[in-house]
């Protein structure tokens, strides 16, 4: 039985010439902050030099389908191929802004006030969409800005320091007499 040695050739890709290699170094010190971009452009450099995607991909501690899908993305997009496109990460959501702003304006237009659970109902009755309690929360928190419990619009101009000067206020009122001793 013979022994057969496997080797792999590795191949050298080419960089598309987008940027002269002096132009592609000035790009990177403007990235020098930016961890990400800063090594896809080394790669590039690095696969623009001359150098194998795999010992490029090495030398910044990445794999070297990494590195070849940098090498893909500058080829044929440029610059713009290596920023991190992440316009269709995560799931959709499942109301519109246009039906958040409808939300918005069912629970602040009257004067009743609205619990977490309250809401929920309201957007299951009226769009249609089963959400559990902490997304309703996240949304009614988070989305639409309102307060927890009943939800009215924050005090956006609350001043940082509204306790201090509540307590001064309160002060106040105790040593010129005004509503005497309470509590």
């Amino acid at each position: 039985m013979t022994d057969k040695v496997i080797f792999m050739v590795e191949r050298n890709k080419k960089i598309v010439n987008h940027l002269e290699l002096d132009e592609i170094k000035s790009v990177m010190k403007e990235y020098k902050d930016s961890y990400d971009m800063y090594r896809k452009l080394l790669v590039i450099i690095m696969v623009y030099q001359g150098e194998t995607i795999s010992k490029a991909s090495d030398y910044v501690h990445t794999s070297r389908k990494t590195g070849e899908r940098w090498v893909k993305n500058y080829n044929e997009k440029g610059l713009e191929g290596l920023y991190s496109n992440y316009h269709n990460c995560g799931r959709k959501a499942k109301l519109t802004n246009e039906q958040l702003a409808e939300l918005r304006e069912i629970i602040t237009s009257g004067e009743e006030s609205y619990s977490i659970d309250d809401v929920q109902r309201i957007i299951k009755d009226t769009f249609g969409v089963n959400h559990d309690y902490k997304t309703v929360w996240t949304i009614v928190r988070k989305k639409l800005d309102l307060n927890y419990g009943k939800p009215f619009i924050k005090y956006s101009t609350r001043p940082e320091d509204a306790e201090e000067h509540l307590k001064k206020l309160r002060k106040h009122r105790s040593s010129t007499g005004i509503f005497g001793n309470i509590g």
